[in-house]
């Protein structure tokens, strides 16, 4: 015999229950289940409070070392800038030349241009033709466009570039170094009774006005000659990278011949 569900009786416990809730019988029991979940409730809630600590220290990490690697490159730049300016300063003094000290602050030696800017100009007595020479006392150019404040510097590889030049062993006038782009030069109107051959030192002739002799230009790469004509040429290789060039002196018109 199946079992009557007693529907009144059930509606009555609900009823009673609900009654107990509402006047607050079972506020007790809530409390003990608080007080069961308290200790998990401040685990997580200090979990969290961790990880953002830990966030947080890490990216503060992060930026003392970017900075410090900031301060590390500087440091490299002034100790590279120092060491520029102390070859200078020795070339110049044991050469006698006068001279003007200036900073690349532009480029432009991609394709068949070949020029730099640099922050110096007729405000310090710079004229167009002066020779602009490295530390190591090296040529890599003249001054071809002044303003107050700045020169443009025409480098030997610009195909505008002409130089007087000559061999370093001979002393006289050679020939004309020519750029061609592309950080290519070539010494032409090289007379047949001339001898050049690879690796020999290319320097200025001192035949120009604004140009001192004996500065080193390059070195004989290669040398295309026949015997039928009356010149030939060959090119020659710059001493220096011209795309990294940063502190350049100007040689001014009292620097054409050494102090005596």
């Amino acid at each position: 015999m199946q079992s009557r569900i007693s529907w009144p009786w059930i509606w009555a416990a609900a009823l009673v229950t609900g009654v107990l809730m509402f006047a607050g019988f079972y506020r007790p029991f809530g409390f003990l289940v608080r007080a069961a979940t308290l200790p998990v409730v401040r685990f997580l809630s200090g979990a969290a409070a961790q990880t953002i600590t830990t966030d947080e220290r890490v990216r503060e990490l992060e930026s003392r070392l970017a900075v410090l690697a900031a301060d590390q490159v500087r440091l490299r730049s002034l100790e590279e800038e120092n060491r520029t300016l102390r070859a200078q300063a020795r070339f110049l003094d044991q050469s006698g030349y006068d001279s003007v000290g200036a900073r690349v602050i532009a480029r432009d030696v991609r394709g068949t241009r070949a020029i730099l800017t640099i922050d110096r100009g007729k405000d310090d007595s710079l004229e167009i033709g002066q020779a602009v020479i490295t530390d190591e006392g090296i040529m890599i150019g003249k001054v071809s466009v002044l303003q107050d404040r700045i020169a443009t510097v025409e480098l030997l590889t610009d195909p505008r570039s002409r130089v007087a030049a000559a061999v370093q062993v001979k002393g006289q006038l050679a020939g004309v170094l020519e750029g061609r782009g592309n950080g290519a030069a070539v010494l032409t109107f090289i007379p047949s009774s001339e001898t050049v051959v690879p690796d020999q030192l290319i320097v200025t002739a001192g035949t120009e006005e604004k140009v001192p002799g004996n500065l080193p230009l390059g070195v004989v790469n290669t040398v295309d000659a026949r015997p039928s004509d009356p010149f030939f040429s060959a090119t020659v290789e710059p001493l220096v990278s011209l795309d990294r060039v940063v502190f350049v002196s100007v040689l001014r018109p009292t620097a054409l011949r050494p102090r005596l």
